[in-house]
Formats: structure tokens, C-alpha cells, sequence
């Protein structure tokens, strides 16, 4: 698995894995704390808010080859739930290490943020014009950016 750049090694992937929820949660303050402000000024100037704020309590990544059929998917938890609102955005870095004995090909991803529930509230990602091969023992980082 590689988090942020870093090449781990299976005794030592839950140390990492922590430091990018770490990571995640410290964004999450931050748009938390935007998300106050603006909802106090909006309380100000009378008028409402027109979107609910979106309740976070985890992500995955799912990699799909040129078929659209899911050949790796992984979960993680977010450490907590977190609230995003209008004018946020949240960007998410996952990553993927091929640990078959051949190539991996990949030809789109999503990133799904799922609710308390454990549902899927929000889905967004990318294709490539042509399929990424990631050869065995090779890494990829998908990074995806979320707005509200």
C-alpha cells in the first residue's frame, strides 16, 4: 500500500494509515470551522441555507478495468464523522500497490464517501483516455477533489 508517497511494509502499513486519517481528519476541522463561519454569516444576512450538509464516516476506492467490471476495491474509515457543507471541498489521496504477479490494468476509479449507514452518499473520480498498466510491485496514488 502506499499512503501519501510512502512505500510500507505490511507490519508497519497501520502506522501509516493512521497518520493520512490524521491527515483527513486535520482537512476536516478546517472545513468545519469555514462551515461555522459561513453559517454564522449566513444567520446574519436572514438568508437560509439551501443545501443540507453531508454527514462522512468513510471512503473507498474502486479501480475498474476497460470493461467497467471492479477489479480492486478497499475501504477505510474516516475516524469519525464529519459534516461538509456548500463551498467546501475535500480532497482524498488513496492508493493502490499491485501485489499479483501481473499487470494490473486500470482504466477508471471512483472514490465513494459513505454516511453513518455505511451507504454510499457521494461518488465522483476519473477515466483516462488510455488505460494506466501497473506492473506487479508498482504503486499508484488516484487523488480525487470533492465540491459541494
Amino acid at each position: 500500500m502506499k499512503v501519501f508517497g510512502r512505500q510500507t511494509s505490511p507490519t508497519s502499513w497501520l502506522q501509516r494509515l493512521g497518520s493520512a486519517l490524521n491527515v483527513f481528519r486535520a482537512a476536516a476541522r478546517r472545513l468545519t470551522t469555514r462551515e461555522t463561519k459561513s453559517t454564522r454569516r449566513e444567520e446574519g444576512s436572514g438568508s437560509p441555507s439551501q443545501t443540507q450538509a453531508l454527514k462522512i464516516a468513510g471512503y473507498s476506492l474502486v479501480l475498474m478495468d476497460p470493461d467497467g467490471q471492479v477489479i480492486w476495491t478497499r475501504e477505510w474509515d474516516s475516524g469519525g464523522v464529519f459534516e461538509f457543507g456548500p463551498r467546501q471541498r475535500l480532497w482524498v489521496f488513496c492508493g493502490f500497490t499491485n501485489h499479483s504477479k501481473r499487470e494490473t490494468e486500470i482504466s477508471e476509479y471512483e472514490i465513494e464517501l459513505m454516511g453513518e449507514d455505511g451507504l454510499v452518499v457521494e461518488r465522483f473520480g476519473d477515466s483516462f483516455g488510455d488505460s494506466v498498466i501497473i506492473p506487479p510491485g508498482e504503486s499508484k496514488n488516484f487523488p480525487a477533489e470533492w465540491r459541494m
